[in-house]
């Protein structure tokens, strides 16, 4: 009887071990491998007087054509502040990254915070009685929950603001408050 209990256990864990490798090989889980267009840059971000904020990017795929870009801003304790990732391939930045060499310039090209809005007090005017900001012909399109007033408000603080490429003719723009809190507050239009 004894026996016959330990040759049943032994059969069961066998069963056991056959069930997880079919498991395994049916969910086509596997261990993820290097790819071939993983690249990063970082840059110094000072939107304060103070230490200095940073501003990261990254490219990770097989292929650089096939590749997600992923920004970050870090507080300077190295806290990340924000995050978004996106494929590449949607962005504008990245349209004709389909080698390491173009991504390394989309990547650095993505930090460069040329836009004009060097706080939010530069964020274009709200009027009233119209459906948004508008500088010149480009519209600026706030998030979901800024209202006329709040925008109004965020625009007298004038916060830290980090605006980065998210599209093929836009840029979202991350307001950064001094106590370190960051919201997303609208998205600025441009001719693609």
């Amino acid at each position: 009887m004894r026996i016959n209990l330990i040759v049943a256990a032994v059969v069961l864990a066998a069963i056991g071990v056959a069930l997880a490798a079919v498991v395994l090989a049916v969910s086509g889980v596997a261990p993820a491998s290097a790819a071939g267009c993983s690249l990063g840059a970082a840059k110094a971000w000072k939107p304060f007087k103070g230490p200095s904020y940073s501003s990261e990017a990254y490219s990770n795929g097989a292929t650089c054509a096939g590749a997600v870009v992923t920004i970050v801003v870090r507080a300077p304790g190295g806290d990340v502040l924000w995050v978004e990732a996106m494929p590449a391939a949607h962005l504008m930045t990245f349209a004709d990254a389909k080698n390491v060499k173009r991504m390394k310039a989309g990547i650095v090209d993505w930090l460069a915070q040329p836009h004009m809005f060097k706080s939010t007090g530069d964020l274009p005017d709200w009027k009233k009685g119209t459906d948004a900001p508008v500088a010149g012909e480009f519209p600026f399109y706030p998030e979901a929950g800024v209202d006329q007033e709040s925008y109004a408000k965020i625009r007298t603080d004038r916060l830290a603001v980090f605006c980065y490429v998210q599209g093929m003719e836009s840029m979202a723009c991350v307001a950064i408050a001094k106590d370190g809190s960051a919201s997303k507050i609208g998205v600025q239009t441009f001719p693609g």
